[in-house]
C-alpha cells in the first residue's frame, strides 16, 4: 500500500514536470496560454471509517491560464495581438468550413488576397458600411476578410478634423500683428498633422493660432485665427457659397432664418429695398426688443396645457368665435385676418394663422411668424429722391414712310406726388411701401399723369400735340 501511495506521488510530479515543460517549449510562440495541473489527495474509505488518509494523489485537472502576456512588435504588417479577453475567429476551407478561435495573430495574405493564419485558415471580420459602422455584429454575418488590389491605392486627404485645447492664459495679439511661421511672438499655438497627396506621399500640416479676443461678460468666448502651412506653403481657403440640394443659393434674412431668395422679387430693381442682415458669427449677437400683443383674455383660456383649434375651411366658419372668454370651453377660430396688428402706428395690418391645433407657446410663435412677415422690411419698397422720383411714358405712332415719331415732351410721371392712395411726406424723403401699395400708387401716379395731359392738350397753354 505504502509503494502505491509513493508511486501515485511519482506520477504527480511528472505530469507536473511535463506540464511545465511544454509551457518552457511553448514560450516563442504566439498566442501561447500556459497550462497548469491541480492535484488532489485520494481518500481512502470503509463502511466503518469514512475518511482514511495515505491513498496517494492524483491529477485532477490541467487548466489553461488566459492571462495577458507581454505584446511585442514585429515586422510583418499583419501581425496583431488581443489585448484583454477574446479571440480572433478564424475559418478552415472546404465545402464544410469549420469555425475556430486563437490567440494566435500570425496572419498573412495568401495568393488570392485573403488574410490567412499559418494553417491556411482565414480570419473573419465584421461587415461595414460606407460610412465605416459595423453592419453585422452576429458570427453568422462575419466575412473572410481580403485585401482588394484597389485598397492599396493612394488617397489624398480630403477632410481634416482637429480637437484642440488651447491656454486660455495666452495673451491677445495686437491687430497690427503680423504672422509669421518662424516667429513665435506672432501667434498663439501650433498644432502639426500627417496628410497625403494625390500620389500618396505624406506631407506635414501646421495650423497655428492667432488670439484675438478674450472673454468678456457679453461674449464668454475666447476668440483664435488660425493659419494653415502645408510643408510651408500657406493654404488660403477657398470660399464656396451655401447652397441647398437643389443648388439654389442660401442667404440668411433679417430674422435669422435661412432663405434662397436674397431680395424681393424682380420689381425690385438692383439696389432697392432695405438691405439683408448678415450672420457675423466673430461679432456678438444683439437681442432685439420683444414687442407685446394686448387682445381679449385668451391668457386664462390657454393657461394649464389647454390648447385652441385654428380652421380656415369655410364649411367650419359658423362654429368659429370671434373670442374666448376664459371660463369658456374648448372652441374653434377662424384663422384668416385673426388678429390686427399696429406697429409703431404703421396702420393696422391684418395677421392670419395656419390651421391646426396650438398650444398657448405655439400659438404666440404662430403670431410672431405671421407678423414679420406681415411687416418685414424685406416685403417693403424704399423710395429714394432723385434716383426713384419720376420716369417718362413715351407714345409713338407709325408714319407714311415707315417711320416712328413719339411725343415732343414725353408724359413724366412723379412717383413722389400725392396719389389716392399714398399721401407722400411734404419733406420729400419718400415712404417705404408694400408690393401692393406700390403698385396701386404706380398706376394711379401714371393715371393722373396721362389725364393731366390729355386735359392739357388744345389749351393755350396746353401742348397741343395728339396722342
Amino acid at each position: 500500500m505504502s509503494f502505491y501511495t509513493a508511486l501515485t506521488g511519482l506520477k504527480g510530479a511528472q505530469t507536473d514536470i511535463s506540464t511545465t515543460s511544454n509551457n518552457i517549449a511553448n514560450v516563442g510562440s504566439n498566442g501561447f496560454k500556459k497550462s497548469r495541473a491541480d492535484f488532489g489527495d485520494i481518500f481512502g474509505s470503509t463502511p466503518m471509517q469514512t475518511k482514511q488518509v495515505g491513498v496517494g494523489t492524483q491529477t485532477k485537472s490541467i487548466t489553461q491560464q488566459f492571462g495577458q502576456g507581454n505584446l511585442t512588435t514585429s515586422s510583418n504588417t499583419l501581425d496583431m495581438a488581443v489585448s484583454g479577453q477574446g479571440f480572433f475567429a478564424v475559418q478552415s476551407g472546404g465545402a464544410a468550413p469549420q469555425t475556430v478561435y486563437t490567440r494566435n495573430g500570425a496572419f498573412n495574405v495568401d495568393d488570392t488576397g485573403f488574410i490567412v493564419d499559418s494553417n491556411g485558415q482565414f480570419l473573419l471580420g465584421y461587415p461595414v458600411d460606407d460610412d465605416g459602422a459595423v453592419a453585422n455584429k452576429t458570427l453568422d454575418g462575419a466575412n473572410r476578410l481580403q485585401l482588394k488590389a484597389e485598397f492599396g491605392q493612394p488617397t489624398a486627404t480630403t477632410n481634416l478634423t482637429m480637437g484642440v485645447n488651447l491656454n486660455s492664459k495666452e495673451p491677445v495679439l495686437p491687430a497690427d500683428n503680423v504672422f509669421d511661421a518662424d516667429d513665435p511672438t506672432t501667434y498663439s499655438a501650433t498644432s502639426a498633422v500627417t496628410i497625403f497627396d494625390a500620389a500618396g506621399v505624406p506631407q506635414s500640416a501646421t495650423v497655428f493660432y492667432i488670439k484675438t479676443q478674450n472673454q468678456t461678460d457679453l461674449d464668454p468666448t475666447f476668440k483664435y485665427d488660425t493659419k494653415l502651412l502645408v510643408d510651408g506653403v500657406e493654404i488660403t481657403p477657398k470660399l464656396q457659397r451655401a447652397v441647398d440640394p437643389k443648388e439654389a443659393s442660401l442667404f440668411i434674412d433679417k430674422f435669422g432664418q435661412q432663405t434662397t431668395v436674397p431680395q424681393d422679387p424682380a420689381y425690385i430693381l438692383e439696389g432697392k429695398g432695405f438691405p439683408l442682415y448678415k450672420v457675423d458669427d466673430l461679432g456678438v449677437a444683439v437681442d432685439s426688443t420683444p414687442a407685446t400683443i394686448k387682445g381679449n383674455p385668451l391668457t386664462a383660456f390657454l393657461a394649464d396645457g389647454k390648447t385652441v383649434t385654428i380652421t380656415t375651411d369655410p364649411l367650419e366658419f359658423k362654429s368659429t368665435r370671434e373670442f374666448e372668454g376664459a371660463n369658456g370651453k374648448s372652441t374653434t377660430f377662424w384663422g384668416k385676418d385673426f388678429m390686427l396688428v399696429d406697429i409703431d402706428a404703421s396702420g393696422p395690418v391684418s395677421i392670419s394663422i395656419p390651421p391646426g391645433t396650438y398650444t398657448g407657446v405655439q400659438l404666440a410663435a404662430a403670431v410672431e411668424v405671421a407678423t414679420q412677415t406681415a411687416f418685414g422690411d424685406d416685403k417693403k419698397i424704399q423710395l429714394t429722391k432723385d434716383i426713384d422720383s419720376k420716369f417718362t411714358i413715351d407714345m409713338k405712332k407709325t408714319q407714311g414712310t415707315g417711320l416712328s415719331q413719339g411725343l415732343t415732351i414725353p408724359i413724366e410721371v412723379d412717383l413722389f406726388a400725392d396719389s389716392i392712395v399714398n399721401d407722400m411726406p411734404a419733406d420729400g424723403t419718400g415712404m417705404a411701401m408694400t408690393q401692393e401699395n406700390f403698385l396701386s400708387h404706380t398706376q394711379r401716379r401714371i393715371n393722373d399723369s396721362m389725364n393731366a395731359y390729355i386735359q392739357a392738350a388744345g389749351t393755350p397753354a396746353g401742348i397741343n400735340q395728339p396722342i
